[in-house]
């Protein structure tokens, strides 16, 4: 069966060069991935800069959660919800490290579920982590999905590894790939938003002219 491409939609291609276009403007926002630290950092003694700011921040675990005295972040996703925070569209809001199997359950992967305003969004990130599996550097797919998930106008997305075949991997196999993912998927992610952006300009562009001539 052969598979034909759509007609191009310019108001389509339109929306989604806005919505790379914001993306790529967020990441030259100043402000700390953590909402609401009002901590000092060590280099300038400043509230808010964010010259020392990384996941390994003794406060991040707390601060990351929106309910970080009773419920802080666990250690072995928040690498990967910090990455989140730091891609600035892609908020999320509840996170899993994985827990090893209980007597009468199954073993739970680690995932994070994460809201977007832009449906594109998930696709990048859906992009760069088979690029990661791609390349090796993760042990097994990742998937990202739809998740039925408080206001459905506001649309949430899960980032959990795939868990389909015989093959059953560890907890530690999933967790080191969600480090993996962590440290790289910003860099990936906006790279994929400058080729996409470039090529559906290259088509507006190319498109528009045609319009013009005939």
């Amino acid at each position: 069966m052969r598979i034909e491409h759509l007609a191009p939609d310019l108001d389509l291609y339109q929306g989604y060069c806005d919505d790379l276009a914001h993306l790529l403007e967020s990441q030259k926002r100043a402000d700390r991935p953590c909402t609401g630290c009002t901590l000092r950092c060590g280099p300038h003694n400043s509230r808010l800069c964010a010259c020392a700011c990384t996941p390994e921040c003794n406060h991040a675990l707390k601060q990351m959660s929106s309910e970080g005295e009773h419920f802080p972040i666990e250690a072995g996703i928040a690498p990967l919800v910090w990455t989140f925070l730091s891609l600035r569209e892609l908020s999320p809001c509840w996170s899993c490290e994985g827990h090893e199997a209980q007597a009468g359950s199954n073993a739970r992967p680690p995932r994070l579920i994460f809201y977007t305003r832009s449906t594109l969004y998930p696709a990048l990130i859906a992009e760069a982590v088979l690029t990661l599996l791609m390349q090796k550097k993760i042990s097994r797919p990742w998937e990202v999905v739809a998740t039925p998930l408080g206001n459905m106008l506001d649309a949430t997305y899960t980032l959990q590894p795939t868990m389909a075949g015989d093959h059953q991997p560890t907890l530690r196999q999933m967790r080191g790939d969600a480090l993996v993912i962590a440290h790289n998927l910003q860099s990936e992610v906006l790279d994929a938003a400058r080729k996409y952006q470039g090529a559906l300009r290259a088509v507006i562009q190319s498109s528009t002219y045609q319009s013009a001539s005939s």
